[in-house]
């Protein structure tokens, strides 16, 4: 659909309100009206939610420039793009394919920290960012993307729930936060029978946005989806043996993720120790200069937030996040107990305190507890 008069004063007054945040890249008209209709036009919800996910495309992970570079981390090699056009029957809208039940989350959680699952899956996220946005420019309408779940070799068992409320909710709360409105539909081929015993797990983890928009698709599911995709969007795989058709797209098969690579460490015998209470918040600051490199391992016992502030030089005795400098990005949940520590670095933009900040503002009773290691090179 193409932008009323209502939304072009609404994405004008948005606008406005985030300018100094916004790059030439980003600052186009839908993707400002995604934010508006993701959050029913409110702008004082809008605009600290918006603001977060500026600054994450201006840090070090370079969300603008990322579609352009190859896709070439680690965890690649496992997660398969599953990115394949126009979908030729719903007007306005990419096909991205997710192997679902066939990709190894337990194995790749089990081998790379979050924060390293969370910079490989950016570069997928801002492809189907850049697709859609490049097919805004084309057509001037708005855009978004079928998101097909093919749920083929799901299992139904401890490590799939431990997944289910871990590590994958992090990752679809994660989507919902920075990629508003991206998604057209959630499709679900290929559903086991015990389909409503996972449902049952997930929904209540899901934003509600997210749950709205699942469509479930029964056995007659390969005839329902060319109703929504032509076959050249749709994974060749799912022909028949002795077919070539209808579905052409050459997509590669997921790899899994050898055990004998995954983590053993322990809590390293230097490590620090931090607790943070139900619904607080607590910090570690370390000095740095220019051009010094701040790196951190970090173990914990329940979900957590993480970010890393710069503090101003003069003290301004305020414990409002906002008022400091974010250097590292935001993340709201990371996932505990952490199978894999969170294990990153940072080389300083200038001489200051950094603030490594941990929230556990989502817990009622949990105490979290952290062990880490910093260190300044």
């Amino acid at each position: 659909m193409s932008i009323s008069e209502t939304d072009r004063v609404a994405i004008n007054e948005l606008r406005e309100e985030v300018k100094e945040h916004l790059t030439p890249y980003y600052d186009t008209d839908f993707n400002l009206l995604r934010w508006l209709k993701g959050h029913d036009y409110k702008l004082d919800v809008i605009k600290p939610k918006l603001i977060n996910h500026l600054l994450f495309r201006k840090s070090d992970w370079d969300l603008d420039g990322l579609a352009d570079k190859p896709r070439d981390h680690p965890v690649h090699h496992h997660w398969k793009t599953g990115l394949t056009g126009e979908s030729g029957i719903v007007p306005n809208t990419i096909v991205n394919i997710e192997q679902t039940g066939a990709n190894d989350y337990w194995g790749m959680l089990q081998s790379y920290p979050t924060n390293e699952v969370l910079r490989a899956r950016v570069h997928d996220l801002e492809s189907m960012l850049k697709a859609v946005m490049d097919l805004e420019k084309k057509t001037n309408q708005q855009c978004s993307v079928i998101y097909i779940m093919d749920l083929t070799g799901i299992k139904f068992d401890k490590r799939t729930i431990t997944l289910l409320t871990g590590g994958l909710s992090a990752i679809s709360a994660f989507m919902a936060e920075h990629y508003v409105e991206l998604v057209h539909s959630f499709v679900l081929v290929n559903v086991p029978a015990f389909i409503s015993a996972i449902w049952t797990i997930a929904k209540p983890l899901l934003p509600e946005r997210t749950r709205n928009k699942c469509n479930i698709l029964d056995s007659n599911w390969r005839v329902d989806i060319l109703k929504m995709a032509e076959g050249r969007c749709l994974p060749s795989y799912w022909n028949d043996e002795e077919d070539d058709g209808p579905f052409t797209a050459p997509i590669e098969k997921c790899v899994p993720f050898p055990e004998e690579n995954y983590y053993k460490g322990k809590v390293p015998p230097n490590a620090d120790h931090l607790s943070v209470s139900a619904g607080k918040t607590g910090f570690v600051e370390v000095e740095v200069k220019t051009g010094q490199t701040l790196s951190w391992e970090i173990h914990t016992n329940g979900h957590f937030a993480f970010a890393i502030y710069k503090l101003p030089l003069v003290p301004n005795n305020s414990d409002d996040i906002s008022n400091y400098t974010r250097v590292y990005p935001l993340f709201s949940k990371i996932p505990g107990p952490t199978m894999v520590p969170c294990l990153d670095k940072l080389v300083c933009p200038s001489s200051a305190t950094y603030r490594l900040w941990f929230g556990n503002q989502h817990a009622w009773f949990h105490t979290l507890k952290i062990d880490y290691v910093v260190k300044v090179e």
